[in-house]
């Protein structure tokens, strides 16, 4: 039995190594567009100051376009969360930060975590609250 010669061989190996090195380089380039076109917002602080019943939040952009927060999601001691809607347009442009303040009257529990929702389908990671007063 004959084997493929080397010439073919060579030629079959290169053809494989461009295939796969063209793919490898479509897919990347379409994730990179894809995150650097999009926001991404992270909580750099989140404190409850205990006798105004008020949540202040400070958000920073570190996306490449402006999100728009849709709501601020407090999940309080007992297990429960309450979502609460921003009704006004609060834009941040890219590497902005911005501290959002919600009076938090209705609730009776200790806020515990906070996620801010953006871009209508987006959430930040959860963000742990301090408690002042």
């Amino acid at each position: 039995m004959k084997g493929v010669s080397g010439i073919v061989a060579a030629a079959i190996l290169l053809a494989l190594t461009i295939a796969g090195g063209l793919l490898l380089y479509t897919y990347v380039s379409r994730y990179l567009v894809t995150s650097i076109q999009s926001s991404e917002l992270i909580i750099e602080s989140v404190y409850y100051l205990t006798p105004m019943k008020r949540l202040d939040v400070t958000t920073r952009n570190i996306g490449m376009s402006t999100a728009r927060v849709t709501g601020v999601e407090v999940i309080l001691a007992n297990g429960s969360f309450n979502i609460i809607n921003i009704n006004q347009d609060v834009l941040i442009p890219p590497g902005g930060r911005i501290t959002i303040t919600i009076n938090v009257t209705d609730i009776t529990e200790r806020p515990l975590y906070v996620i801010i929702h953006f871009d209508d389908t987006r959430k930040t990671e959860p963000a742990v609250v301090r408690i002042i007063g």
